[in-house]
């Protein structure tokens, strides 16, 4: 008996290592808990969903994740892969609002979400950059690739509002950005493993936010910490990078060839020309026998390079009962295209997240984070903060006749002595920048009334920047042709140096109650109200000075003293915002929706007894999958209509309209005496106000067979009114005054849609996800007081913001007869080998009223999105596409072939050109003519791009949790902007605005890996 028992006791501790991987959607599920089924032992799942866990031969194990229901799958030593389905038909996940969190079941307004791992999974060191196609609605688009400057242009839902005509004025079409619970601007330099959650809310559900939120608004969550033992995770990336795409320049013989045509035709066609190239001159430019004087220079190739960027993270995170923790620091560093260049990027992200329970019904919190960005460009531009893209315009433009750098390796002047092998000579642009941001919360359980919650916070965020903008003369060489001689020459430039300094801080107190109750076990009501107020200051000083007496002491006591050498300037400003909101929602049985939110707002920048504004919004919601007569739909499992409707404001305009300002400059002469004085420069506006969105959206989400197919669609309506346009048409301009104010009077309206597809499955130990997504906008401007043009169909009104004019090409005359029979372009200009031009007009020739509106832009007006993410095992493999279409731009370096100012010409122009030879060429001759833009150079910009590939491999936790240490290993090779099917512009990048004019977007190679340990 005593040896049975002894045998039956060693069976039951016999223990087997369970490996595998727990998924949910279209993603691995970290954090997940697998215990043995009743007994103690249990871990965590990694970031890769990965687990090991020793568990007794025939248990059970129990698979946990909030939102989801549990699996139970039986111990067996083979690799398992477990898929965890959403509980109550997506009743427990959260999807992030204004100022709390809601299932997203009973969610009633048109909000998209992204989490952190989706964002973390591109190697772009720009967060903003991630996000492009990832939430539907959202148009991003990056037009500059420069380190630390490539920030691209964020809008929701379109253009909806007029464009303030004048540049210093605030950008009145970008979103609010909101990150933990305060307006907080750099969002593309957050980390992004600090990130939980992106949330963008695009209609009524942005009420809450108020005169802030008609552009709609993007929530960031942070990651906080959990409890548990300490988890350190560890991430590691080595980038390469190259541009994109940069248009392929004339050689030296061909652009030679076409200048001789150029030159040609601008002097009438002579029968006794004299070429600019002789014809024994392009033959050295073809067989290299001179390189000093006649030298074939590909300056792309001369100037460009490929570049790196290094991406380090490590992030503690944990936590008991009464206190949870997160730490993390990272760093970017990034360096530029240009061979000889000073560009180099540094940034530095620190976060400290603590929450701890003080009492049994009070938790307070900290969460303090820092972002120290460094950058150096070049400063040939002389403009503080300009970067170093202009310089892209300059590489395309030089003339490859000229030597960039002579045989003995003597840097030459360049076209206009603006050799851009001499960038790191000329000085440099240092921009350093610090800002801390600080939040401090409490959060009290009311004990004695059930559900009621009280939240206080306040916040501190301060950011300081120093700029050092030093411009010196370069020396290069010149060829003596007379002496044989390199002469050193010097540029024509003043020592410079300018020291600019920016401080900026905002205070945000904010107090909230929450109340959330279940009545009768069907009737669920939350309510929220707040008060918050805010104080922002900024101020600004530029010191300069010239002619320093050495170029090795970049600090302005070095600089001349006299009054003409030195400049000095600065601004303060400050702003206050009081605010009252709340929201309260209601259903019943999950199955009917109401919500209602309003934002009394009030703002310092509107005149006394204007600040304040009402924003309400509602919206309602019918699960009909909860219906009855549904259930006999298996194909059913959720589905739900939904509408709302909201009144947005949008203050973004120049602050303190409604005071005179004045302006130095005008002297006055008492008796004999110039006496300085000030005079007037503006009409001040008393009823200045915001611009004010209605916004109504309807939509329908639905899954279908258990979750084989999901959909979200959404068409919205709205109406912008109230914007700040000129009143160019009810008052003359011949006014005499310096100008007139704007008036809220503009009117605009926008409406589109959105869909989503969502496709998952899994078998075996395979998984994939597909998700897909389109969005459309079109704008329409109803009113904005504008002149009539001409020709009614001129006007701007009655079609899209960003519009524009341009006369239509419609051929190129082939010959002399053909330019004769078009009798409206003789005497313009015209010759043989230029655009016809059509002639709406009907005149007797082309002139501007021939031009015509051109509804698109460079915004486009639709975009998609296509996600795939396959899984095998250890093996993972991520697919991002991204496209845009209904967009076009126009290209002005493209255009100029064989122009007066030497500049050189792309291949892609240059080919197919009409020449004598060539009657039936389809592109223009060289040195062209025409009266404006025209729409030959208006490139449709609709491409499709796989902007993020990603394959990764986890480590078999059988094999890592042999070292005791860590708990998962991955390595993975990543691309960004990897690839690009472009529509028309195959010869640069499509998706950067004049193509050829900016800094151009990367491409990156990326090898990275991530431990959790």
């Amino acid at each position: 008996m005593l040896s049975l028992l002894s045998s039956l006791t060693g069976f039951a501790q016999q223990r087997i290592t369970v490996t595998g991987r727990v998924i949910a959607a279209d993603s691995a599920v970290s954090g997940a808990t697998v215990q043995v089924k009743g007994a103690k032992d249990a871990v965590q799942t990694g970031a890769d969903g990965g687990f090991s866990i020793n568990a007794p031969k025939g248990s059970k194990l129990v698979i946990t994740f909030v939102g989801y229901a549990s699996e139970e799958i039986a111990a067996a030593a083979t690799f398992t892969v477990v898929h965890l389905r959403q509980t109550a038909q997506q009743g427990s996940e959260v999807i992030v609002v204004g100022y709390g969190v809601q299932k997203k079941a009973t969610l009633t307004g048109s909000v998209a979400q992204v989490s952190g791992a989706e964002i973390a999974v591109s190697p772009s060191p720009n967060v903003g950059a991630s996000m492009a196609g990832k939430l539907p609605g959202l148009i991003v688009n990056q037009g500059n690739g420069e380190p630390g400057r490539d920030d691209p242009n964020i809008l929701i839902r379109g253009m909806a509002t007029i464009p303030n005509p004048d540049p210093n004025a605030p950008v009145n079409s970008g979103p609010l950005i909101i990150i933990d619970g305060v307006e907080r601007s750099l969002i593309t330099r957050l980390d992004p493993n600090d990130i939980e959650t992106i949330s963008v809310l695009k209609d009524a559900s942005a009420a809450i936010y108020g005169a802030r939120a008609a552009n709609g608004v993007i929530l960031v969550t942070t990651k906080s910490g959990r409890k548990g033992k300490t988890v350190f995770d560890f991430n590691y990336n080595y980038g390469i990078q190259d541009v994109t795409k940069i248009p392929k320049m004339l050689d030296a013989p061909t652009y030679a060839q076409v200048y001789n045509e150029g030159l040609f035709y601008r002097e009438g066609r002579p029968t006794n020309f004299t070429p600019f190239y002789s014809d024994s001159a392009i033959q050295k430019f073809k067989n290299g026998s001179d390189p000093v004087l006649y030298p074939n220079t590909d300056w792309v190739k001369a100037v460009l390079k490929s570049s790196h960027v290094q991406k380090v993270g490590i992030q503690a995170s944990g936590g008991s009962d009464a206190v949870r923790y997160l730490l993390s620091f990272g760093s970017t560093t990034q360096n530029g295209d240009f061979k000889h260049s000073p560009d180099d990027f540094q940034q530095y992200n620190m976060r400290l997240k603590l929450d701890a329970d003080l009492a049994p019904n009070l938790t307070v919190g900290a969460n303090i984070s820092g972002i120290f960005r460094d950058a150096t460009y070049s400063s040939v531009t002389g403009q503080p903060g300009a970067g170093t893209g202009v310089n892209f315009v300059n590489i395309l433009q030089s003339n490859p006749t000229l030597a960039a750098i002579y045989p003995n390796g003597l840097i030459a002047p360049g076209r206009l002595n603006q050799n851009p092998l001499l960038l790191d000579q000329e000085g440099f642009d240092k921009i350093s920048n610090g800002s801390i941001y600080t939040t401090f919360t409490g959060t009290y359980r009311v004990p004695f009334v059930k559900g009621l919650r009280v939240d206080v916070s306040y916040n501190y965020d301060f950011a300081n920047q120093f700029e050092k903008l030093w411009q010196i003369p370069a020396y290069f060489y010149s060829y003596n042709v007379n002496t044989g001689n390199y002469d050193k020459l010097l540029q024509n430039t003043a020592i410079q140096l300018n020291d600019i300094y920016n401080k900026w801080t905002t205070q945000l107190t904010n107090a909230r109650f929450t109340y959330d109750r279940t009545f009768a076990g069907k009737h669920h009501v939350t309510a929220l109200v707040g008060a918050e107020q805010q104080y922002n200051t900024n101020s600004f000083t530029n010191a300069g000075r010239k002619n320093f007496v050495s170029s090795a002491v970049p600090q302005l006591n070095v600089g001349s003293t006299a009054a003409a050498d030195q400049s000095v300037a600065g601004s303060a400003s400050a702003g206050a915002y009081n605010n009252f909101f709340g929201r309260l929602n209601y259903d019943f049985a999950s199955k009917y929706l109401l919500e209602f939110s309003f934002r009394d707002n009030g703002s310092q920048i509107f005149p006394v007894g204007k600040r304040y504004g009402f924003f309400p919004g509602g919206s309602a919601g019918w699960v009909l999958s909860e219906e009855k007569f549904m259930h006999n739909i298996p194909a059913i499992t959720y589905l739900k209509l939904r509408a709302s409707h909201g009144e947005l404001g949008n203050d973004r305009v120049y602050p303190y309209q409604y005071l005179q300002s004045y302006s130095f400059g005008n002297n006055y002469v008492f008796g004999q005496a110039d006496v300085p004085g000030i005079h007037p420069n503006t009409v001040p506006n008393a009823d200045i106000t915001w611009e004010v969105s209605k916004k109504t959206d309807f939509g329908l989400v639905a899954t279908l067979w258990n979750g084989l197919l999901g959909i979200d669609a959404t068409y919205f309506l709205e109406h912008r009114s109230k914007i700040l346009v000129q009143p160019n048409l009810s008052v003359s301009n011949i006014y005499g005054y310096p100008s007139l104010p704007s008036e809220n009077i503009g009117k605009v309206n926008n409406q589109g849609y959105e869909l989503i597809l969502t496709h998952k499955q899994s078998f075996n130990n395979w998984s994939y996800s597909i998700l897909a997504n389109l969005s459309y906008a079109r704008s329409k401007i109803i009113y904005m007081d504008e002149v009539p043009h001409a020709e009614p169909w001129q006007n701007q009104t009655g079609h899209p913001i960003g519009s524009a004019l341009y006369y239509k090409a419609i051929g190129i005359f082939k010959d002399q007869a053909d330019l004769t029979r078009n009798a409206n372009q003789a005497g313009t200009g015209s010759q043989v080998g230029d655009q016809k031009i059509a002639n709406l007009s009907g005149g007797s020739q082309i002139t501007a009223n021939d031009q015509f509106r051109f509804d698109y832009s460079a915004i486009p007006m639709e975009t998609f999105g296509l996600t795939t993410i396959i899984r095998y095992k250890s093996w993972d493999l991520n697919l991002f596409f991204y496209g845009q279409t209904k967009a076009y731009n126009f290209d002005q370096v493209y255009a100029n072939l064989g122009n007066t100012d030497f500049s050189n010409a792309m291949v892609a122009r240059a080919n197919n050109r009409w020449t004598v030879s060539n009657p039936n060429g389809s592109l223009p001759r060289s040195n062209e003519w025409t009266p404006g833009a025209t729409t030959l150079y208006l490139k449709d910009a609709t491409f499709i791009r796989l902007k993020t590939a990603e394959i990764g491999y986890s480590l078999p936790h059988s094999l890592i949790t042999r070292t005791k240490t860590f708990n998962d290993v991955r390595f993975y090779v990543s691309g960004f902007n990897v690839l690009t099917w472009a529509k028309a512009i195959k010869y640069a990048d499509p998706e950067i605005s004049g193509n050829s004019t900016t800094y151009p977007q990367q491409r990156i190679i990326n090898f990275g890996c991530t431990v959790k340990f």
